[in-house]
C-alpha cells in the first residue's frame, strides 16, 4: 500500500507541476491582455491622429488605452509625470518628437514605444527602457528603388543640412558600394545656402536624392531644387509625396497609419514576449507609399521601369 502511495505521488508531481504553469501562465497572459497603455501625443493633428488610430487598429482589444495630448507644448510635462506615476501604465506610447521628450524626462520605468519621429538617430534618446519606429524609410530600399530607375545612376547627389550629415550618412557610403555607386554629399548650412551649394554639384551626379528635408523651409527654395532638377535631367527622390506633387521625380514616403501600427506590433512583442527595449532596435518604417509624377519623367527623358510604376501612385 505505502509503495503504490509513493508511485502515485510521484505520477502526480508533474502533473501538478505542469497545472501550476498553466495557471502562472494564464494568469500572466491575462495581465499582458488587460495591460493599460498611456499614449500621449505631441499635439492633436491629423499626421498624430492617424498614428494613434493605426495603433489603436493593431493593439489587443483587451488593452486599456489612455490618451494625453500635450498640446504641442512641454509646459505640460510636469503634470504629465504625476499622471504617469498615478496610473502607472505598463507601457507608454509617444506620438511625436516632443511626446517621446516629455516621456523621457517624467524618468518613467515602464517600456517606452516612441513612432512618428523623423530621423529618430538625431535627438540622442535616453535610458534602456525606449525604443520605436522611425518615421523614415530604410535608407536601403530608398537607394535600390532610386537605382532601379536607370543603369545610367552610378553618382548621387545627397542633399541633407549640414550639422545632420554625419548621422544621416553613417551606414550609407556601404549601401552605396552594395549598389555599385557613389554618394556626393551636397551639404546646407541653411536654406540661404542651397542655390550657391547645389549649382557647383549639378554636373557631378546623375541623380539627387534628398535624404533628409531640414534645410527645405520654403516653396521657393524646393521650386529651386526641383527647377534645377529638371533643368538637368536628373531624377530627384524626394522624402514625402507632396514634394512629388510640386515636381520632384519620385518618393517613398511613410503611411501615417501604417507607422502607428508598427509600434503596436512592437508594443506587443515588449507585453506578450517580455522582450526589453534595450533589445529591440529602433525600425525604419515598412511599407511605404511610393509615388511618382509621370510629367517629370517625361520632361527629363526617363522612362520608369514596369515594376516600379505598377506599385507606384502616378501623378500626371
Amino acid at each position: 500500500m505505502k509503495k503504490l502511495v509513493k508511485q502515485l505521488r510521484t505520477f502526480s508531481m508533474p502533473w501538478a507541476a505542469l497545472l501550476l504553469l498553466l495557471c502562472v501562465s494564464a494568469q500572466a497572459v491575462f495581465a499582458e491582455e488587460n495591460a493599460k497603455i498611456f499614449v500621449i501625443k505631441s499635439k492633436s493633428i491629423d499626421s498624430y491622429n492617424l498614428a494613434v488610430e493605426g495603433f489603436r487598429e493593431q493593439a489587443s482589444k483587451q488593452w486599456v488605452i489612455v490618451e494625453h495630448d500635450l498640446g504641442g507644448t512641454l509646459r505640460n510635462s510636469d503634470q504629465l509625470a504625476k499622471s504617469l506615476e498615478t496610473e502607472k501604465p505598463d507601457l507608454v506610447v509617444a506620438v511625436g518628437a516632443k511626446a517621446v521628450a516629455a516621456a523621457a524626462a517624467s524618468k518613467i520605468s515602464c517600456p517606452v514605444v516612441f513612432c512618428m519621429v523623423m530621423s529618430s538617430e538625431k535627438y540622442n534618446l535616453p535610458g534602456l527602457n525606449i525604443t520605436g519606429v522611425s518615421l523614415t524609410t530604410s535608407p536601403e530600399e530608398q537607394l535600390r528603388v532610386l537605382t532601379s530607375l536607370s543603369p545610367k545612376i552610378k553618382r548621387i547627389g545627397v542633399l541633407l543640412r549640414k550639422e545632420d550629415s554625419a548621422d544621416l550618412l553613417r551606414g550609407t557610403i556601404e549601401l552605396a558600394q552594395k549598389h555599385k555607386v557613389r554618394l556626393i554629399p551636397i551639404e546646407f548650412e541653411d536654406e540661404k545656402s542651397i542655390p550657391h551649394n547645389l549649382r557647383p554639384a549639378l554636373g557631378q551626379v546623375d541623380a539627387l536624392w534628398m535624404l533628409d528635408d531640414a534645410f527645405i523651409h520654403s516653396k521657393e527654395s524646393l521650386q529651386f531644387v526641383i527647377l534645377n532638377a529638371v533643368e538637368n535631367n536628373l531624377p530627384f527622390m524626394a522624402t514625402s509625396k507632396v514634394f512629388v506633387k510640386e515636381g520632384a521625380l519620385i518618393s517613398l514616403s511613410p503611411s501615417f497609419f501604417r507607422n502607428g501600427k508598427q509600434a503596436a506590433e512592437m508594443a506587443e512583442r515588449i507585453l506578450t514576449e517580455k522582450v526589453s527595449p534595450k533589445d529591440l532596435p529602433v525600425s525604419f518604417h515598412k511599407e511605404s507609399d511610393l509615388t511618382i509624377n509621370l510629367k517629370i519623367a517625361r520632361k527629363i527623358g526617363l522612362t520608369i521601369p514596369s515594376a516600379i510604376l505598377d506599385k507606384a501612385e502616378v501623378y500626371e
